[in-house]
């Protein structure tokens, strides 16, 4: 049935879309839905434009603001390490069979960046794209940063519910430019090679062959077991509050 519906929706799309009322309907109705009209702050109600963004840039200043800290040291602790194979792979230079790969391994119609571009603009000159390409990559290489605005961004609030009202109802997402999205993959793809000789097993996400969800089994287990044999048993259930947007 939804497979279906999207059949009638983009047949009705190439009928009565490009610069007819249907077209032009379907545009105004996205940028509507995408405005953020009325946000509560400390109580108080705000429709004015300028006094949304004020809030918003003033409570994700505060939330991402660098804070002070130092860092431990630890002695005495045997860490586990790569062997010289491992680690030689990981500083090779990038190959051009590797870049295309990420690059094929990206969804055509994601998002663009700032620089308007998509993947499936970029899959369709590859012959014409991959030059400027390795040329990113290579300086990357030898210079180890980026060069300027390789990580320029377009920051979008996404509403974590329907009728979100409040700033913590939102979540912000970085529409990056492909350079960058094929560049972070490049490097995932090396370090999920190696990774799993250094990360302990009972690390159970962000690991191939391992899920978020195994953790909460062993949990479960573990107090079924002690309220069976009636052992003594301390936990800590810990929550992290946007955790995964607080890395450093």
């Amino acid at each position: 049935k939804e497979s279906l519906l999207l059949q009638k929706s983009r047949t009705r799309w190439l009928q009565e879309g490009d610069n007819t009322r249907f077209f032009h309907g379907c545009i105004n109705q996205r940028m509507k839905s995408n405005e953020i009209r009325c946000l509560k702050v400390a109580g108080s109600r705000l429709i004015e434009p300028e006094q949304i963004k004020h809030a918003l840039k003033d409570h994700f200043e505060r939330h991402f603001q660098d804070c002070k800290w130092n860092r431990p040291y630890f002695q005495g602790l045997d860490f586990k390490t790569l062997n010289p194979t491992e680690l030689k792979m990981l500083i090779e230079p990038f190959s051009l069979q590797e870049v295309k790969a990420a690059v094929w391994d990206c969804e055509n119609t994601k998002s663009p960046g700032p620089d308007g571009f998509n993947f499936y603009f970029i899959k369709d000159f590859w012959d014409i794209m991959q030059a400027d390409f390795m040329s990113f990559f290579t300086d990357f290489h030898v210079h180890g940063r980026l060069v300027k605005g390789a990580n320029n961004s377009f920051i979008v609030l996404i509403p974590k519910k329907d009728s979100a009202q409040r700033v913590e109802d939102y979540r912000p997402i970085s529409l990056i430019g492909c350079m960058y999205k094929v560049l972070s993959k490049v490097l995932a793809n090396r370090l999920r090679k190696v990774i799993g000789s250094v990360i302990s097993e009972s690390q159970s996400a962000f690991i191939k062959g391992r899920h978020i969800l195994d953790s909460i089994l062993v949990a479960n287990e573990v107090v079924e077991e002690v309220k069976r044999k009636k052992k003594k048993c301390l936990m800590f259930k810990v929550d992290f509050a946007k955790a995964y947007d607080s890395v450093k």
